[in-house]
């Protein structure tokens, strides 16, 4: 097996352990984890780049902010020092894949996360017809590290919950933790394509956006409402625009319709605005609140101490029976971890990420895309899923892989090329010398 093969082969292993938090054994292996280190290292090392130093920097901070946690509320213990150092090493690990292992990497993630996508599709027609289906006949090759697995089935190319059913539908979790996570990584991904494809809906999109519907997931449903409006924002064709709009029209009608649209908004909001702190008092450890609700948690514990609380669970509001109080979300919860900071700089990054990606995109469509990530943020990414935040940060490296065709020898050909967001007219010149070389006499 040569080079580019093994590294082609460790990189889709590396995706499918990793990406969307998938819950399986592989990813919170420690083992795992130290291989694809070193192995990104090593590349890093041999590639003989430029490692971008800028990236050390939220490192350098995030450490500052768990020493003067520690300091403040005690909780130094072997259990903390190993989840902070298995937390920097994820990101590290993600920088080196981004940067150094996969050569053109949104490319990659193109065609895997569609691939995966289209896996899912037949999974969940046999979980539609019988919910337990892969439990009952293929727990065998379980993966998930979940005490009860009876409760969810995993085997890296597709979640299986009985337990996630709307209306009698089951909900579709993809290759992903959850259905929501799995939603996100779809609109994810067609906003990466549209960027990609001179904002312009492809086939390919409409068969996403239609896998991700089976998610039933709320903030996909409103993830679509807005890309609809993005793509007519950025249409000239007057055809593209009211097919557009019919689409924000639709979507906006089935959002307010749906019993996991507004209804689902309106239900949650209802309960919380009843609920107090003490009403957690039921949880048990390893037992999170809802996103909602764990608004209510941030709030108090971004009120007591607002420099971020780092890894360390000390200082964190805690049920009755000392059961700390936590709740899923990303945006909030690294509210927790990394404090106010994280408000400021999250969406400079986000801003700076797609500014990265299409340079000539209007400040209204910019606007669209940092709501979007937001909501997400929100709604459906974890606090475990490395890999999206070392996506955003090539805003702060100011670094992007693209490919490009070329003719060589009257045929047309591709090559990878890297290079500057702020350097955009050089990149052009530069482009322009390189087709006039290679232009056919």
């Amino acid at each position: 097996m040569n080079n580019t093969v093994l590294k082609h082969v460790i990189s889709i292993a590396y995706v499918l352990i990793y990406i969307g938090a998938n819950p399986n054994i592989f990813a919170g292996n420690a083992i795992v984890l130290l291989f694809f280190f070193f192995y990104g290292l090593t590349v890093a090392i041999e590639s003989k780049q430029r490692f971008d130093a800028i990236i050390l920097i939220p490192i350098l901070v995030f450490a500052l902010i768990n020493f003067i946690s520690v300091l403040k509320w005690g909780g130094l213990s072997v259990e903390f020092l190993s989840n902070y150092v298995g937390y920097n090493i994820r990101f590290l690990t993600a920088y080196f894949f981004l940067k150094y292992v996969i050569a053109n990497f949104f490319s990659f993630y193109d065609k895997t996360v569609y691939i995966l996508a289209l896996i899912s599709v037949p999974f969940w027609l046999v979980q539609l017809f019988d919910f337990s289906f892969f439990h009952d006949y293929l727990n065998f090759i379980n993966l998930t590290v979940d005490d009860d697995s009876r409760e969810r089935w995993s085997f890296l190319v597709y979640t299986a919950y009985p337990s996630w059913v709307t209306d009698g539908l089951l909900r579709n979790s993809g290759f992903t933790s959850e259905p929501s996570f799995f939603g996100f990584i779809l609109s994810f991904w067609i906003c990466l394509r549209l960027t990609r494809n001179n904002i312009k809906i492809d086939r390919k999109m409409w068969i996403v956006m239609i896998i991700g519907l089976s998610t039933l997931s709320t903030t996909y449903l409103i993830s679509l409402i807005m890309i609809f409006a993005f793509v007519a924002f950025n249409q000239k064709k007057v055809s593209y625009k009211v097919l557009s709009i019919l689409g924000v029209g639709i979507f906006l009608l089935s959002f307010y319709a749906s019993s996991f649209g507004m209804k689902k908004i309106n239900l949650i909001v209802d309960d919380v605005k009843t609920k107090e702190i003490s009403d957690y008092d039921f949880l048990v450890e390893g037992q999170n609140v809802s996103r909602i609700p764990n608004f209510l948690v941030t709030k108090s514990n971004v009120y007591k101490w607002p420099w971020g609380y780092g890894l360390n669970d000390n200082g964190l509001l805690k049920t009755s029976s000392g059961v700390v109080i936590k709740g899923s979300g990303s945006l909030l919860n690294n509210c927790i971890h990394w404090g106010v900071s994280f408000l400021i700089f999250f969406p400079i990054l986000i801003w700076r990420f797609w500014r990265t990606l299409k340079h000539d995109l209007s400040l209204f469509s910019r606007i669209l895309l940092l709501m979007m990530t937001c909501a997400w943020s929100f709604s459906s990414i974890e606090f475990k899923d490395p890999l999206f935040f070392v996506i955003i940060c090539i805003g702060l490296m100011q670094y992007v892989p693209v490919s490009i065709p070329i003719i060589i020898s009257e045929k047309i050909g591709t090559i990878h090329l890297r290079y500057k967001s702020y350097n955009w007219s050089g990149f052009c010149n530069m482009l322009k010398l390189f087709f006039y070389n290679n232009r056919i006499t």
